[in-house]
């Protein structure tokens, strides 16, 4: 068992930014076999799959991850990872502590935020498109997303005091991810007035019907496109989009990578 320094990881460090204000964004690749023993990381930090995959354990749980996988690791958290498939990739987005006092953050609202899954993976990509880019204004934008992506957790908290139909709404959408539901239509499964559902729809789920849709289909694509054999447009066919263009546009959108350069990462 034993600790690894900020920006170290078991795999090989591809690339590191850090913008001097208490985030660092590292890349790492799994090629062969590393150590599976317990060991810690002396900052909080978020890890989201982009190829492979390993099984995840904890002190309480274990748990198989791969592609579009997100976890959120406590500093000094002891975990191991064993069975890691090769090749495997991640992104790291690691937080020093001065900087989430800075902000008036504790690592629990950060690992509360990284629930809300598919915009916390988005901002997580916005962030490594960021780090290539690298230009005068880098540094401050990561900060920016990284304060949204904190922020994530206030829409759950009024999610989590919803009413019943909110909740019956989401496992709806939820089951439908790949299709293209209306507000007449959920209204009329749900028993509710579709003025109901559009005044409190954004209270709930912090964005419009059409954003949260689209955010399910791209958030369902990220794995595909890693895992599967089948090329972009039937990827963007089986994730509920009528065109190829359609797909293209909105996964740029929400993700800052077109599906050919997130393919290629």
């Amino acid at each position: 068992m034993y600790e690894l320094e900020k920006e170290t990881y078991l795999g090989n460090t591809k690339n590191i930014f850090n913008n001097t204000q208490g985030i660092a964004v590292v890349e790492t690749e799994y090629k062969n076999k590393v150590y599976e023993g317990w060991h810690s990381h002396n900052n909080a930090h978020i890890t989201l799959f982009l190829k492979g995959g390993t099984t995840e354990k904890r002190k309480n749980f274990s748990e198989n991850v791969g592609p579009g996988s997100l976890l959120f690791y406590h500093s000094d958290e002891l975990h191991l990872n064993q069975d890691t498939l090769f090749p495997s990739k991640n992104i790291n987005i690691e937080i020093e502590d001065h900087l989430l006092k800075e902000l008036e953050l504790t690592e629990a609202i950060i690992e509360k935020s990284v629930q809300h899954t598919a915009l916390t993976k988005f901002l997580i990509l916005k962030i490594f498109k960021e780090c290539q880019v690298a230009d005068a204004f880098s540094g401050d934008t990561i900060q920016m997303l990284f304060v949204q992506l904190s922020n994530a957790n206030t829409h759950l908290e009024r999610f989590e005091k919803s009413p019943f139909w909110v909740k019956s709404l989401n496992e709806l959408l939820n089951d439908s991810w790949n299709e293209n539901p209306g507000l007449q239509d959920l209204a009329q499964v749900l028993n509710v007035n579709p003025i109901t559902i559009s005044k409190h729809f954004p209270k709930y789920f912090g964005c419009t019907l059409g954003e949260y849709m689209r955010r399910m289909k791209i958030n369902r694509s990220l794995a595909l496109i890693q895992s599967s054999d089948h090329n972009l447009t039937e990827i963007g066919f089986q994730c509920g989009f009528a065109d190829q263009s359609h797909f293209i546009r909105t996964f740029k959108n929400q993700t800052g990578f077109l599906p050919k350069q997130f393919q290629k990462l």
